[in-house]
């Protein structure tokens, strides 16, 4: 089987180095969530002119873009650390960004990790009635569309947990979560994320100034936030160089079904690689959700290798432009209305 060769490699080629407690994880998370504090700060309580304001917004948003891919994302697969408490903390800087780590951890964790790109399991494929992402889904007219305005409602999806985890607490929404509702430690670490994040969102800037402007550069921070996160999740699946299963279609292998369905993208870039906490090695990241994501762009050739051993095709675009394209024509395909 592909996973044993593929572990049994991998694992030779890791030895006895550790996968987690990366010093340059810790680094940069210091880095980014020092250089948010900073610029909040600076947001909030100094920038008088438009210019220092739109800096101080745009670093922002830059920053807490960063320790979503950099510290939220490896906390709540447990790769940060090895200790659990680490992981927690790491994970729980979602929270205090406005997005339920305890949901978005099953969300992801489990219905994206386990049922990559299968329709009505993969939460990350099944966006509502806007949105046509597999031929499982129903075609609706405006779907012919969808490659124009997805890239306008991709900057919607972080003011959306404004409401979506108020709709799972208070009525019940389940959409695809597999997770119970909180309770006891859980519960109180999610309501703590959501009065810190409205207090440092709302209640300490409405103290400096008025609400039109408060909820203006929020609507705009958080804006380029979700547009950002967006466009880097779909590049990994939502492309047309990898598989699009229908429902039951899988490959019966899982590994191979996980190599299929992910494609990694500009892997020569180390800036990116950098800036992304290796998300575009997402095949890597599917394939070791375990591992800290510092480790991806040395495993991924071990990786490409075994996969050419056993005649097993690793999907990929070259460049971010790449990717981008590959995006846009998957979208646009699936707007057509079908034959």
């Amino acid at each position: 089987m592909l996973k044993l060769a593929l572990d049994r490699r991998v694992q030779a080629f890791v030895g006895a180095r550790k996968t987690v407690d990366s010093p340059l994880m810790y680094a940069k998370a210091a880095v980014l969530i020092g250089t948010a504090v900073w610029s909040y700060v600076v947001l909030v309580f100094h920038a008088t002119t438009p210019a220092g304001v739109a800096l101080s917004a745009t670093l922002l948003a830059l920053a807490l873009v960063g320790i979503g891919f950099n510290v939220q994302h490896d906390g709540n697969h447990g790769t940060f650390s090895s200790r659990p408490w680490v992981n927690r903390l790491a994970g729980f800087t979602l929270d205090l960004m406005g997005a339920s780590s305890y949901f978005w951890k099953d969300k992801h964790n489990h219905n994206h990790h386990v049922y990559t790109n299968i329709p009505h399991e993969d939460a990350d494929i099944n966006l509502g009635p806007l949105a046509r992402l597999s031929g499982d889904h129903e075609w609706r007219w405006w779907h012919r569309y969808q490659h124009l305005y997805l890239w306008v409602l991709y900057m919607f999806v972080h003011l959306r947990y404004l409401y979506s985890d108020i709709q799972r607490l208070a009525l019940g929404k389940n959409d695809g979560l597999s997770a119970g509702y909180p309770k006891g430690a859980d519960l109180a670490w999610l309501l703590g994320g959501k009065a810190f994040f409205l207090t440092v969102a709302f209640v300490i800037p409405l103290t400096q100034h008025s609400v039109g402007r408060v909820a203006g550069i929020y609507v705009l921070v958080s804006m380029t936030m979700g547009l950002i996160f967006s466009v880097v999740f779909q590049l990994a699946h939502t492309v047309d160089v990898v598989e699009h299963p229908a429902a039951g279609e899988s490959h019966p292998e899982w590994v191979i079904h996980q190599i299929e369905t992910t494609a990694n993208f500009a892997p020569q870039s180390r800036l990116l690689t950098f800036l992304l906490g290796g998300l575009n090695y997402q095949r890597e990241h599917h394939l070791y959700p375990r591992m800290a994501h510092v480790h991806y762009p040395a495993i991924a050739r071990v990786v490409r290798e075994v996969c050419a051993e056993h005649g097993v095709p690793c999907r990929e675009n070259v460049t971010l432009m790449d990717a981008l394209r590959s995006h846009y024509r998957f979208v646009k395909r699936m707007g057509a209305r079908p034959v």
